[in-house]
């Protein structure tokens, strides 16, 4: 078998072997999802937004940001609003803990299972009878999400049971959590949180100023905790938090199938908050005497409880103007354009592809050095050409990362096998001129031998000469 055939076997299995072993276990990778980012950076406006993991079951997919998003009526949540009660139906204003337990027992009233309340319930010195009742009332719902202000003390709190039933481990989020804004307590003392089917959520953070952005995730010791909107769109949609996938500077995606909610690095939603008012608004004391028959919808979502006095503080009045529109994006995916999906090739197509490169790979390994190096550089650019051009054209995702690995592989075995070869030419010369010079150096001392020996017979005849005279 020649040296040439040689090489070229080497190579052709160096190459098909990275090929195949890339092939398996690149797709979904970090570096796989790199490669996808920078090849749509090519063609796509950022920000955009990627899902999917490069596999065949489950693809790359290409969301783009939409900045005005639009609120669809059909996912608007319904809202009791808590107003100044002017007309004196409840037994005192502020509202007392009996006055939120009539509220409350009238959501179930009227069929509703599950509940929300945005406002903030808290009192300095409630009287115990009334709050046992409201405990009461609050226990009876199947699903109930509160909320709460968050702040950062100089001494951190135990988070409490409702909080912690609504946080996940840091390990969980993808991306830098170090950039979260951190908080460590509720600054409200005697908050009511309700028993263990409650899940709470910020409504505001003392660190984060109100903006059009509002912080949806922060962090509190090893444990993400997030905002009401988020949590109160989890509870509409039936999804566990267990099911959501977080990427800081991303998204937030609500269950496999579920919506994808736009967030930067500092977990803000990345979409403009633009105020509307809600599809149904309900005010809290027409709950009193309320039919069913008025309120046809009232069990098919959870009622949201506004805190809407006009004594109320002015982040709370911004963050219940905000609301509405908050829950209605996450809940309703209004906020990127419809996905489009890069699906791959057959599995026996792309092994040909990833065979056929393989072959080239080996047919240009014996060429010279700079005719090689030509060659791998043509190779790797149409690997990345062709990727760019599938990915933009024909939304497909071939697999050029693995062929580029090939390639590289194929060129560095390549490099190897020509400086292994070289030397070894040398050796079949050194024979050669070994033996030329050999004889000269043994041939020298025989020729200097004999002259001693001259001399020294020289000597004998002299003397017989002379005594001949």
């Amino acid at each position: 078998m020649s040296v040439t055939l040689q090489h070229r076997l080497r190579v052709l299995t160096a190459a098909a072997v990275t090929a195949i072993i890339c092939w398996k276990a690149f797709p979904g990778t970090a570096l796989d999802r790199a490669a996808f980012t920078a090849v749509v950076r090519g063609f796509a406006n950022p920000p955009f937004f990627i899902t999917g993991n490069g596999s065949h079951s489950t693809p790359w997919q290409l969301r783009t940001f939409t900045p005005a998003a639009n609120k669809n009526s059909r996912k608007s949540p319904v809202t009791v609003s808590l107003g100044d009660d002017l007309e004196g139906f409840f037994q005192s204003s502020p509202p007392a803990p009996i006055d939120l337990a009539v509220i409350f027992s009238n959501m179930q009233r009227l069929g509703g299972k599950s509940a929300a309340s945005a406002a903030v319930l808290a009192w300095d010195a409630p009287d115990p009878i009334s709050l046992m009742a409201l405990d009461k009332t609050l226990g009876r719902f199947d699903s109930l999400v509160m909320a709460a202000p968050l702040s950062r003390g100089a001494i951190p709190e135990p988070m409490p049971p409702a909080f912690r039933n609504a946080s996940v481990p840091l390990n969980r989020i993808q991306g830098n959590a170090t950039a979260l804004p951190v908080v460590n307590r509720v600054p409200l003392p005697g908050i009511i949180l309700g028993r263990g089917n409650t899940l709470a959520g910020f409504q505001t953070l003392d660190s984060e100023p109100t903006s059009e952005f509002p912080p949806i995730i922060a962090r509190w010791g090893d444990r993400a905790v997030f905002g009401f909107p988020l949590l109160a769109a989890l509870q509409r949609l039936g999804i566990s938090l267990q099911e959501m996938e977080i990427r800081l500077g991303e998204y937030i995606k609500l269950g496999p199938t579920g919506p994808v909610v736009p967030i930067d690095r500092y977990g803000r939603m990345a979409v403009r908050m633009k105020p509307s008012l809600p599809a149904t608004g309900i005010p809290a004391e027409s709950l009193i005497d309320a039919d069913r028959q008025q309120f046809p919808n009232s069990s098919a979502a959870p009622m949201i409880l506004l805190d809407e006095r006009s004594n109320a503080a002015p982040a709370t009045r911004a963050f219940n103007k905000s609301l509405a529109t908050a829950v209605s994006i996450i809940s309703s995916d209004t906020a990127l354009a419809p996905a489009r999906a890069y699906p791959r090739l057959p599995a026996a197509r792309e092994i040909v592809f990833l065979s056929i490169v393989s072959l080239i790979l080996a047919a240009v390994c014996p060429l010279s050095s700079f005719a090689r190096n030509i060659a791998f550089l043509i190779i790797t650019t149409t690997c990345v050409t062709s990727h760019y051009i599938a990915a933009a054209s024909a939304t497909l995702w071939l697999p050029g990362m693995p062929a580029l690995a090939a390639t590289l592989v194929a060129f560095l075995f390549s490099n190897r096998l020509k400086k292994s070869s070289a030397p070894s030419s040398a050796p079949s010369s050194a024979p050669s001129s070994a033996p030329s010079s050999a004889p000269s150096s043994v041939v020298r001392p025989q020729a200097l031998r004999p002259a001693p020996k001259k001399k020294a017979s020289g000597k004998p005849r002299a003397r017989r000469k002379k005594r001949r005279k």
